[in-house]
């Protein structure tokens, strides 16, 4: 009958550790790696602004150059302070759209100064060449500008939103994502239904549920930690690709920032299921002591 109970209870805390397992993963997407947060200290970063600032100046120029226009008067238009929080924006808005929490990512960069530069610019040229300022120029300032705003939303999302509707899968992502809250509130309860069952088949010595949540907790941290310090060992990240690429760039600081959160986040929930472990070998000493 004892062995019945051993074997009981290894497989309750089996099942219990797999249940951890997807509770730590499932936790870990919620609140760090669907967190915007998480990625607003990278578009705070000088280093990281500065190369997306140098890829937004390029691409402007380049739309001067492709509408004749002098690249300063597209981005003198653009202001640091603008950028960087079009950029979180930008981030919180794909975040909420990737959940659910927002059927359509509508989001678009205010083109108002660049639309006024344009048109004074637009405005000198006909005064200079003695042509009126006309309809055809309106719509071809409006052009320009819309041009020129397309670019700084391209250069600024690292997803493109756009693509992922051409490709069919933002409805899949949402469908998924938006179901991370139910699955943690499922997991939790699984989790406890779990623990109450490993407390009744312990009806003589309760305590003992702490050993083997414990035990589960310590399991399950330590699986999904050696992957993570594999991962991070082997860098992962500096093997991206190009290193001027500021999407390279702040992809291999997302890479080795996440890696180091899951890695904190596993060795916490590691530290937990010792503790848990270490206050019933207490327990069970004090009550050793208590019985001679």
């Amino acid at each position: 009958m004892a062995i019945a109970k051993d074997i009981l209870r290894i497989l309750i805390a089996f099942f219990l550790g797999m249940v951890l397992i997807a509770f730590q993963t499932v936790l870990f997407l919620d609140m760090i790696l669907l967190n915007p947060i998480s990625y607003y200290e990278y578009v705070n970063t000088p280093a990281y602004y500065d190369k997306l600032k140098e890829q937004i100046d390029f691409g402007l120029e380049e739309v001067g150059r492709y509408t004749n226009i002098p690249g300063e008067v597209l981005t003198s238009a653009v202001t640091d302070t603008e950028i960087k929080d079009y950029s979180q924006t930008a981030v919180k808005e794909m975040i909420a759209y990737l959940r659910g929490d927002r059927l359509d990512y509508t989001l678009k960069y205010d083109t108002t100064k660049l639309k006024a530069s344009i048109e004074s610019y637009a405005k000198d040229f006909a005064t200079q060449k003695n042509q009126p300022y006309n309809e055809t120029l309106v719509a071809e300032v409006e052009r320009i500008s819309s041009m020129a705003g397309t670019r700084i939303e391209t250069y600024t999302m690292i997803i493109d939103p756009t693509l992922l509707k051409q490709v069919g899968v933002d409805k899949k992502i949402q469908l998924v994502l938006s179901k991370i809250r139910m699955a943690e509130l499922a997991l939790i309860v699984a989790a406890m239904v779990l623990i109450l069952l490993l407390w009744l088949t312990n009806k003589h010595h309760r305590m003992r549920t702490l050993w083997w949540t414990g035990s589960s907790l310590m399991v399950s941290s330590v699986v999904l930690l050696i992957p993570g310090l594999v991962i991070n060992f082997m860098n992962v990240a500096g093997r991206v690709g190009l290193k001027d690429s500021y999407v390279t760039w702040v992809l291999e600081r997302s890479i080795n920032a996440m890696l180091m959160k899951w890695n904190l986040m596993q060795t916490l929930f590691l530290v937990i299921g010792i503790l848990l472990m270490v206050i019933y070998l207490l327990y069970r000493r004090k009550q050793i002591k208590k019985s001679k």
